[in-house]
């Protein structure tokens, strides 16, 4: 799955100059975190508190997503769904206009569809399956099916090198840092992600300003272009 840094990359504007959008954007993918991490949804409840810009929601707003399962077959779980085919008009029409116009929300509106588009450009479970039809004489399939998803995982760490490299002035929160979950791959061929694909999209959504734009348009641009 795209990492904490494509998604920080991924934004235009002034964005990431506003430490509530910033928080919104990683936390889709740090809420479910914190709990693991942490120790159980109170500890978890905690991390977020002191995290908390006076803009952000109550805990308790956020704490019904975070404890529902993600799944492929509805919009429930921070992802509204899988991380993969976010349902991303559920969230985004669900909001009120006092919410649509908070950074916190905007910025976690913006992961969803960053995930979408790079999901959708990259089309990498129709490359896995491919190569899993193509063995499914093997003996030991779900072997193989690990050491795949194995190289798509170091492909994501090798990404993240790449984004450090290519856009230097990005650089990752100290909540992050802290989760010890972004690693860094400097060698080797990348397997399942087009570097050259990945870095056009990255570099299409930096034109736009999720912060202050017309949210409702760019989800349509940006879904249109999927």
């Amino acid at each position: 799955m795209p990492g904490y840094y494509l998604h920080l990359a991924a934004c235009g504007g002034k964005s990431l100059e506003n430490r509530t959008f910033v928080l919104g954007v990683e936390a889709p993918d740090m809420l479910k975190k914190h709990v693991k991490f942490c120790g159980g949804i109170e500890e978890a409840r905690a991390k977020y508190e002191s995290l908390r810009t006076s803009e952000m929601p109550e805990y308790c707003e956020l704490q019904p997503r975070i404890l529902q399962k993600e799944n492929a077959d509805n919009n429930e779980g921070l992802h509204y769904g899988f991380s993969s085919n976010p349902d991303i008009k559920a969230c985004w029409s669900g909001l009120s206009e006092t919410q649509k116009a908070n950074p916190f929300y905007r910025g976690y509106v913006w992961h969803l569809l960053t995930d979408a588009i790079m999901y959708g450009r990259l089309d990498i479970e129709t490359k896995l399956k491919k190569v899993l039809q193509e063995s499914q004489d093997s003996s030991d399939i779900d072997e193989l099916y690990k050491t795949e998803r194995q190289k798509l995982h170091d492909d994501w760490d090798k990404t993240n090198a790449l984004v450090r490299k290519t856009y230097p002035e990005v650089t990752l929160t100290e909540e992050v840092k802290e989760l010890g979950v972004v690693k860094f791959i400097t060698e080797g061929e990348l397997v399942y992600v087009d570097w050259v694909l990945l870095k056009d999209t990255i570099d299409y959504l930096r034109n736009f300003d999720p912060l202050n734009g017309d949210v409702d348009s760019i989800i349509k641009e940006v879904m249109e272009s999927i």
